[in-house]
């Protein structure tokens, strides 16, 4: 017969070098129940965290929207690459501001650009393909747009008897204080069924990048008009190109075509 090896706990001899059981003074149930709900607090941070990503033009547009009008325009994209590759945008603001001049009150326009903001590869994917373009705007008449109303700068004072007229062969001309206006569209000119088109577009709630040019949009990073009021970042571009096979995309693309049918710019 075999003898029981067993035996109790308390006749072990005792080691004084060893720590003894620390026991709990809560219930395991009650343990379980603090463990839960701290690990739901954990989660609803990071909900928020993830809800609460910087986005430099939502700021913007919060602290412009004291002026009567502006606007925001994405004046260039740059990444930095390492390891993590960084991220920076840089933007040119619009503003209109009151005064009176010779007993007029008068809308004086200001332009000026930002300096390098550096932004998450999420916030530079939401923007990647917006180069040049109105991304956020105020007009006189308190209406506002976002970049599902993107378009090119200026389109949104065209049709303003205000600002400029239909000239000849239907295309808009800006009064001369505005002609600033018509420097930022790069020498493009606006014809009726352009305006009609930016109009439609914004109807629907839709970004618009101008008419088609062989292919490709007016406007946007792709633009054929962008590729020639913004070479140095077509030369970074093809700098980045040759040196790691990539352009300025980044992997988190919403979608591979956009409504305007702009493929992917970059990665």
């Amino acid at each position: 017969m075999l003898k029981s090896t067993s035996s109790r706990i308390s006749s072990l001899p005792h080691c004084p070098e060893c720590p003894r059981p620390v026991r709990s003074k809560w219930p395991l149930s009650q343990v379980r129940k603090i463990m839960l709900c701290a690990a739901s607090m954990l989660m609803v941070l990071g909900f928020l965290g993830c809800g609460r990503e910087p986005d430099p033009v939502r700021d913007l547009s919060r602290d412009l929207d004291r002026y009567p009008e502006y606007s925001i325009t994405v004046d260039d994209l740059n990444v930095e690459d390492g390891f993590f590759p960084d991220y920076f945008m840089r933007f040119r603001l619009m503003t209109a501001s009151g005064q009176r001049i010779s007993g007029v009150d008068t809308l004086i326009y200001e332009t000026r650009t930002t300096q390098w903001k550096k932004v998450s590869e999420e916030v530079f994917a939401r923007y990647q393909h917006y180069l040049g373009m109105v991304v956020a705007a105020k007009t006189a008449d308190g209406k506002r747009t976002g970049l599902q109303q993107a378009h090119p700068p200026g389109y949104q004072y065209v049709g303003n008897s205000n600002y400029g007229y239909w000239g000849g062969g239907g295309f808009w001309a800006f009064y001369g204080q505005y002609a600033f206006m018509s420097s930022m569209l790069g020498g493009h000119q606006i014809g009726r069924a352009d305006y009609g088109e930016y109009r439609r577009s914004g109807d629907r709630g839709r970004p618009y990048f101008g008419p088609n040019q062989n292919g490709r949009p007016a406007f946007g990073t792709r633009g054929t008009v962008t590729q020639k009021t913004k070479p140095q970042f077509y030369q970074r571009y093809r700098q980045r190109m040759s040196s790691t096979g990539r352009g300025f995309g980044t992997r988190r693309s919403a979608t591979g075509t956009s409504r305007s049918g702009m493929r992917r710019f970059g990665k």
